[in-house]
């Protein structure tokens, strides 16, 4: 926990931090004598008070029995018979300890005071919360102040990853803000007071779910509630009428990087002035009203995350991690519309290998005018040949990142319609009432395109997929047959409730991909190159057949290029972006712009999405050919 040294142990919160549990419960208590925690705690001696909330408080201590120093908080002896109060306290100690992550402050023990009362044990953390750091800034000049903030960016990432971990948990915390934010000395950042977090029951975590139940229930974090908790100034709208989910978490999210972006929140004030203010028929005002210098990538990663209708947020904190990485790391943000001129711009900067060709182009085309009596005449051509053929590495840049989203979207409806009509198929197979050779039929008949449809035995099956009720998960398989690889797409037939066979359907990616694309690229004048990709490097699919089922890691012709390993790395690491690589073909260098998104199955399994553009071939005598 957390030891802020520039603050007194005890301090009034401003009004817009201060966390809301209910209109008839006390905000603040008298603060406590630091010795009075002492011999209220099994084998730890009270040096200090760390800190103190409308709920309860945290004391410096040290732990006999292992000889460190550690936080321990316990609830305000003021607030002793409330039932919900010391369900919400139990439920957050136990919260907290389930959530095992770098990011979440780690509970050594859960004990009873001598009086019976609760407390819990945490690992101590010396640092000062984002909120002082954010207070520590002078915004006198509005230029200095945000770039001061955003150095905060690095922070407000390792709060997102903190809070993907438990949003893949299926919990919520409900009251993020500077103040529940520690940066330790050391570079770590702990996300602390779970006191409001709720577990919510998603499809991903039913276990985790069943057991927090136990300790959720009659608590302020239990689901029935209706009562708005939180804090005012980073609540999204939702949360007023007391619900709450994902999104409303990267609200708060959202809210912190607008305190970043601007020095403040979209709204201040009191719970009923803050309310009033979002519950106007307006958006939320954007952050570039306050700081019209703002990165326009940033400002529209903002938004989306502050917006009112939690459908138009980003999903979870995972996302908006994404997204905010992507600035940060100078990649393309999905949220932004890009005019051409910032394409352009960004090309240029990411492509300076690629423009220093283009320029020997044009001092090429510009030395041989020179012995010419039409000089002035062929500068004039060159540059504009120049400008068309950066204008065009531009255009092909967007247009690839647009194809290769659409191609992801569409080739993932049409795998999960195949899964859907064989697990229809499986089901009428379970029942008996229907003849297998007449399913197969129609199944062949709905998609002539496939090699076939078989049922095949249990026990004749191995592999690295065997479908079963614990796992459903439903991804084509990549398998090879005859040095050839083929898709299979497997689903159980089960029989008094046991899997007994499967329905499996077999198909060439080069049979039946190229007419998905056809239809999705409407027969463009120019056609890029697709390929697809699994996440170990597998070449699912290309147009040049002789790379289907190479591995582009291993492969000793794509070896040959380091441009193209390293695209191929990054393609690993990022699940949509845009890049360039090059490789020699045919007494040549081929320069290619190549864009990419991701089909995700699951967290260990997704495909990628490649198209790329060929927009330069060098000549090894030295020639160019612009594309």
């Amino acid at each position: 926990m957390l030891n802020d040294e520039s603050h007194s142990n005890t301090s009034l919160i401003d009004e817009d931090d201060s966390t809301r549990f209910a209109t008839n419960r006390p905000l603040t208590i008298e603060p406590d004598n630091k010795n009075s925690g002492n011999q209220r705690f099994k084998n730890l001696s009270v040096l200090d008070i760390l800190g103190q909330g409308g709920v309860g408080r945290v004391y410096l201590a040290y732990d006999e029995t292992i000889g460190r120093r550690v936080a321990v908080k316990e609830m305000l002896d003021e607030l002793s018979g409330d039932v919900e109060l010391d369900h919400s306290f139990l439920h957050e100690a136990k919260i907290t300890g389930k959530l095992e992550h770098p990011g979440i402050v780690p509970v050594y023990e859960l004990g009873q005071r001598n009086d019976g009362r609760p407390y819990y044990v945490m690992r101590y953390i010396k640092g000062e919360t984002l909120a002082r750091k954010f207070e520590k800034i002078s915004d006198t000049d509005p230029k200095t102040g945000f770039n001061q903030r955003i150095q905060l960016l690095d922070t407000l990432i390792d709060v997102c990853n903190t809070l993907a971990y438990a949003h893949a948990k299926g919990v919520i915390h409900r009251d993020l803000k500077p103040a529940n934010i520690i940066v330790g000395n050391f570079g770590e950042t702990i996300v602390v007071d779970w006191g409001l977090a709720q577990v919510l029951d998603d499809d991903d975590n039913t276990y985790f779910y069943r057991e927090a139940l136990t300790h959720q229930r009659d608590s302020l974090s239990d689901s029935s509630t209706s009562e708005a908790l939180g804090t005012p100034a980073y609540m999204a709208p939702e949360q007023f009428s007391g619900h709450a989910d994902k999104t409303s978490d990267v609200y708060s999210l959202g809210v912190i990087l607008y305190k970043i972006i601007t020095g403040t929140q979209p709204y201040r004030g009191s719970i009923s002035a803050v309310q009033q203010q979002i519950e106007k028929d307006s958006d939320t005002p954007s952050p570039k009203q306050f700081n019209t210098a703002a990165p326009p990538e940033l400002i529209a990663i903002c938004e989306k995350a502050v917006h009112k209708n939690p459908l138009q947020r980003f999903t979870d904190a995972g996302k908006f991690a994404e997204e905010l990485k992507a600035f940060r790391d100078g990649r393309m943000v999905n949220v932004y519309a890009y005019s051409r001129r910032e394409l352009l711009s960004r090309f240029f900067a990411q492509n300076k290998f690629a423009v220093f060709l283009t320029a020997l182009l044009l001092i090429a085309i510009s030395i041989g005018a020179g012995f010419s009596l039409h000089y002035a005449h062929q500068m004039h051509e060159a540059k504009h040949e120049a400008e068309q053929a950066l204008s065009r590495i531009t255009f092909y840049g967007e247009r690839s990142q647009q194809q290769a989203r659409s191609i992801a979207h569409a080739l993932q409806s049409k795998i999960a319609l195949v899964f859907s009509v064989l697990s229809q198929a499986a089901e009428k197979l379970s029942s008996g009432d229907i003849d297998e050779s007449s399913i197969l039929e129609e199944l062949q008949n709905r998609y002539p395109q496939f090699d076939s449809f078989f049922i095949q035995p249990i026990s004749v099956l191995t592999g690295a997929f065997i479908a079963s009720e614990e796992n459903d998960e439903l991804i084509p398989i990549a398998d090879f047959e005859n040095n050839r690889l083929i898709l299979k797409y497997r689903m159980p037939i089960k029989k008094d409730g046991r899997i007994v066979e499967y329905l499996e359907a077999r198909m060439s990616p080069e049979k039946i991909l190229p007419k998905l694309f056809a239809t999705i690229l409407n027969q463009d004048e120019i056609q890029p190159d697709i390929w697809i990709m699994r996440n170990d490097g597998l070449i699912l699919y290309d147009a040049n057949s002789d790379y289907i089922g190479t591995n582009l890691f291993i492969d000793p012709v794509s070896r040959q290029s380091p441009s193209l390993q390293a695209f191929g790395r990054l393609v690993m690491i990022d699940d949509d972006s845009i890049s360039y690589y090059s490789y020699r073909e045919d007494g040549a260098e081929v320069f290619k712009i190549a864009a990419w998104d991701s089909i995700e199955f699951n967290v260990k399994h997704d495909w990628k999405i490649i198209v790329d553009y060929t927009y330069l071939r060098k000549e090894m005598r030295n020639t160019f050919r612009l594309f």
